[in-house]
């Protein structure tokens, strides 16, 4: 069964006494747990202090929300992740793919220690990687120096303060992180395929634990929505679902995060879990 997340002031009548119910059985479970918390389905200061305190004991992120991450703590299930299995459209012996596999295994061991770091599936980020640089056969120069989106911007202060790229390509490195929107694409060991690696899923990690705080997207759909926002960013995602749009509305191409599960659907039938 799932839970929807919870926050601060979850329960009042002036916010949400629908969810005072699931408030309830959220405290009832905190005081299994050894805390004290008057069971009124109230989510009060009190009870995010709890949570907060709760999440800490437990490694999680002590935001105070409540979403399927500390759920699974609180009633000890299985935690949710990505190691979804995709639907591929792509033959198995399909020639490019299979290029970029060739390529893709002196990575792979980078790639198995960042998806344990980051609770991600290989197959997954094999996919991401796939979509933005062909692991490295689309970048100029070929590899995980290369770079690509060479397409003109304009000045970008609210972001970028010193000069353009020098060599005009905003996208770096195997999982072309942004010029403008990172500083380690800046000044960081972008061309370090490792570093590269573990900056893109560190960013979709945290993307997944923003649009968890703020949605109640679970499983599949929050796994496509954390990919878009890759794309896109999540301020752009969560536009999107606020005006009921699909979550792809905004990437480019509209079509990033099934392009990108799609090729994650490949990468599982050549073993990448």
């Amino acid at each position: 069964m799932s839970h929807p997340t919870l926050r601060l002031f979850d329960g009042y009548d002036h916010t949400s006494p629908e969810l005072r119910g699931e408030v309830e059985e959220l405290q009832r479970n905190l005081n299994l747990k050894g805390y004290k918390i008057n069971v009124d389905g109230l989510f009060s200061p009190e009870t995010e202090a709890s949570v907060k305190d709760f999440q800490t004991k437990q490694g999680l992120d002590d935001d105070g929300i409540v979403g399927p991450y500390t759920w699974a703590a609180l009633l000890a299930a299985s935690p949710p992740d990505f190691a979804t299995t995709e639907i591929t459209t792509y033959p198995r012996n399909f020639p490019s793919l299979l290029e970029e596999l060739q390529e893709a295994a002196q990575y792979k061991a980078m790639v198995d220690q960042a998806a344990v770091q980051f609770g991600l599936q290989m197959a997954l980020i094999g996919g991401m990687v796939s979509r933005e640089s062909r692991w490295g056969l689309a970048l100029d120069p070929r590899g995980p120096s290369g770079t690509a989106d060479r397409i003109p911007r304009g000045p970008n202060p609210s972001l970028r303060t010193g000069p353009l790229p020098p060599d005009g390509g905003f996208g770096r490195g195997l999982m072309q992180i942004d010029f403008d929107a990172f500083p380690f694409a800046r000044t960081g060991n972008w061309r370090d395929p490792g570093e590269n690696i573990v900056f893109g899923c560190k960013v979709l990690s945290e993307y997944r634990q923003f649009l968890q705080s703020k949605t109640h997207l679970e499983a599949r759909p929050l796994l496509q929505a954390t990919v878009a926002a890759y794309n896109c960013g999540p301020g752009r995602v969560m536009t999107a679902l606020q005006k009921q749009m699909d979550v792809d509305f905004y990437t480019a191409g509209r079509n990033y995060s099934r392009d990108v599960l799609n090729r994650t659907g490949w990468f599982q039938l050549q073993g990448w879990v």
